[in-house]
This record gives structure tokens, C-alpha cells and sequence, in this order.
């Protein structure tokens, strides 16, 4: 048997995982820009409305820049999304929208200003969005900003008590936004289980442990394609349990349950960390052997007719069809196909053997075509 290194998803799962981790990313980060882009434009029509106030052009400049950062941060969202930096980008920006609030709340009026109030938007951000650990940083932040705003203002001492009040504010704020976000996390780390918890019951017999139709026909499609891709084996094991029907008849269902679920074990403790063992339907089983030969299959196939004699107690035995894949016709169908005739000729011959399709040069113990 030849084997190589197992690879914990396929091309299609990699992929399809990779582009919903992206899809994620690119409507939190466009959230976030679009949090951003209010705050500026809130800011410019309080600017357009009190054109009076102190500091108006340098105010002007400041917050322009601010729509000219949102509108480039928004246009290359996509192309970050995809970045594995992307995570600490997001939070930069959102505690840069904090310090750039307090910038503008110390040219305007101090702890006067109505901006200051815009403090509470990366804070809310922060609770959906990100991590405990992250929020603790857009918190700091913001209570960074509006304190600073306190100490510089040389306004009235109502006006600076004004300020050290909305700071405890915010303090209090931040509190609420790292246990949102706490909270949030645990409640998304629960679904997640749980989510993973009813793939897997979906994706596993129940009876034997092995993979259903569905999962094991998607597994083999990717493998059909890595195969050929790295030019590297593949082959199938179809599985049979001989007459069955008289099991159940002979000893009852109970028994033929435990028949079942003996040869699901069995095939999964025999097979490697990267074959996969399914069941098919009734007492049909398959066996799929990456990085394999068809000699390499046969030499598993009697392990596991050896060991599922030793595990029963009443005599069963196994008929068994092996088909690699055909670099000519590299399907899914073909090798189904393929491991099925020659499953039909171990039948044929009186079942209690292995058959391989196309023959194997190899004769010892088994049948070929």
C-alpha cells in the first residue's frame, strides 16, 4: 500500500471555506467603512451648519480627509477581505474613528462639542463585531479620547465637569460594549458547536459510523480531482456482506444490526486517517483510498474480511470489488462502475472473494477479470 500525506479538507471544501471566510470579512469591513462614512457626513453637515465655529477650516481639511480615507477604505475592502492581516486592519481603523473623533471635539468646543457624542458608534461597532480583546481596545480608545478632551478644554469649570462626566460615560460604555461582545462570542461559540454537532450527525450513519451516501460521494469527487491533479492513485472498495437476507431471517434484525454496525467499525479502524469509510445503503459499504493502488486496496480488503470474521460470532463474510481510477475516464461514475462489475463477478464465482477491475497482476488470495 502507498501512502501520503492526508489532507484535512479537500480542494472544494478549502475553497468553499476560504471564500465564505472572505465573504465575512468583506461585509463586517464594509460595515465598518460604512459606520465611518456616517460619522464623517454627520460631522459635515454639523460643520455646514455652524460655519461660526472656531477652527472651521481646519476642521474642513480634517474631516475631508476622513471622506476621502472612507471612500478608499470601502473600494479596497474586497482586495483586504482576502488578507490574513485583515482582522487587525478592521481594528486599527475602528480605534483610529475614536482618535480622530477626539481630534475634532478639541478644535470645535471642547467637551461642548456635539461630536463627542459620535464616540458611542465605535463602541456599538466593536460589540457586534469583534472579539472581547479587540473591544477592550476600541473602549480604551474612545475613553482615551474623551478624556483628552476634558483635560485640554480651558472652557469653564462646568464645561470641564461636563467633560470628565461624558468620560465616565463612556467608561461605562466600553464596560457594556467588551460584555456585549463577551457575550456575543460565547452565544457564536455555542451555535458553532452545535452547527458542527448536526453536520456531523448529518454526515454519519447512525448505525455504523461510516459516512452517508451524500458526504462520501462529495469526499470522492475531491479526491477524484486531487488525484488528478498531483498524478497521484486512487482506488475504491465496494463492500458486500454475503446473504444478508438470511442473517436476518436466521438470527433476527437485532443481530443483523450488529453485523452492520461491527463491519462500520471495523472498516473504520482498519482504514487510515484520510480514507473514508461509507455506507452506501443497506449492507452495502465502500472503502475510498487515497494515495492508493488497487494491489495496495486488495491488501486492506483481506485485513478487513480477517478482522470482521474474528469481531462476529456467527460466520459472515464479505465480497469485495476494487477499481482504481482510469487516467482516461477519471470519474466518480467510472470508478463506481468499475469496482461494481467487479463486485458483480465475485458474485458471479460464489462470492467470499476480491475481485479487481481493471485486473491486477496480483493473484495471491483473490480473483481478477
Amino acid at each position: 500500500m502507498i501512502s501520503g500525506e492526508p489532507a484535512a479538507l479537500g480542494p472544494t471544501a478549502v475553497e468553499a471555506d476560504r471564500d465564505a471566510r472572505r465573504s465575512f470579512w468583506l461585509t463586517h469591513m464594509r460595515i465598518g467603512f460604512g459606520v465611518f462614512l456616517a460619522e464623517t457626513l454627520v460631522v459635515m453637515a454639523y460643520l455646514g451648519l455652524t460655519p461660526d465655529g472656531p477652527h472651521r477650516l481646519a476642521l474642513w481639511v480634517v474631516v475631508g480627509s476622513w471622506l476621502v480615507f472612507a471612500l478608499v477604505g470601502i473600494w479596497l475592502a474586497p482586495a483586504i477581505a482576502s488578507k490574513s492581516w485583515r482582522a487587525t486592519y478592521s481594528v486599527t481603523w475602528t480605534v483610529l474613528s475614536s482618535l480622530a473623533v477626539g481630534v475634532v471635539a478639541v478644535l470645535d468646543h471642547g467637551a461642548d462639542s456635539p461630536v463627542l457624542v459620535l464616540l458611542f458608534l465605535p463602541l456599538a461597532y466593536a460589540a457586534f463585531m469583534f472579539t472581547p480583546k479587540a473591544s477592550v481596545l476600541c473602549g480604551l480608545a474612545a475613553l482615551g479620547s474623551a478624556a483628552t478632551v476634558a483635560l485640554l478644554h480651558g472652557g469653564l469649570p462646568a464645561s470641564q465637569a461636563r467633560g470628565f462626566v461624558f468620560s465616565a460615560v463612556i467608561a461605562g460604555a466600553s464596560v457594556l460594549s467588551v460584555a456585549a461582545s463577551l457575550n456575543r462570542t460565547r452565544i457564536e461559540d455555542h451555535e458553532r458547536r452545535l452547527l458542527a454537532t448536526i453536520a456531523d450527525l448529518a454526515a454519519t450513519d447512525e448505525l455504523t459510523g461510516c459516512a452517508v451516501r451524500r458526504v462520501f460521494r462529495q469526499r470522492f469527487e475531491e479526491e477524484v480531482a486531487r488525484s488528478m491533479r498531483s498524478d497521484g492513485p486512487l482506488s475504491l472498495m465496494m463492500i458486500d456482506v454475503d446473504r444478508f437476507k438470511s442473517v436476518n431471517d436466521t438470527y433476527g434484525h437485532v443481530v443483523g444490526d450488529h453485523v452492520l454496525a461491527t463491519i462500520g467499525a471495523v472498516l473504520r479502524s482498519d482504514a487510515r486517517a484520510f480514507d473514508l469509510a461509507g455506507r452506501l445503503g443497506g449492507d452495502e459499504f465502500a472503502l475510498l483510498l487515497p494515495n492508493t493502488y488497487p494491489t495496495g486496496a486488495v491488501v486492506t480488503a483481506e485485513r478487513i474480511r480477517a478482522d470482521v470474521a474474528s469481531a462476529l460470532e456467527i460466520p459472515v463474510t464479505l465480497s469485495v470489488g476494487v477499481s482504481g481510477i482510469d487516467r482516461a475516464s477519471p470519474s466518480v461514475e467510472q470508478m463506481f462502475d468499475d469496482a461494481d462489475l467487479a463486485l458483480y463477478e465475485v458474485k458471479r464465482g460464489g462470492r467470499d472473494a476480491i475481485s479487481v477491475r481493471p485486473p491486477s497482476p496480483v493473484s495471491h488470495g483473490f480473483t481478477t477479470d
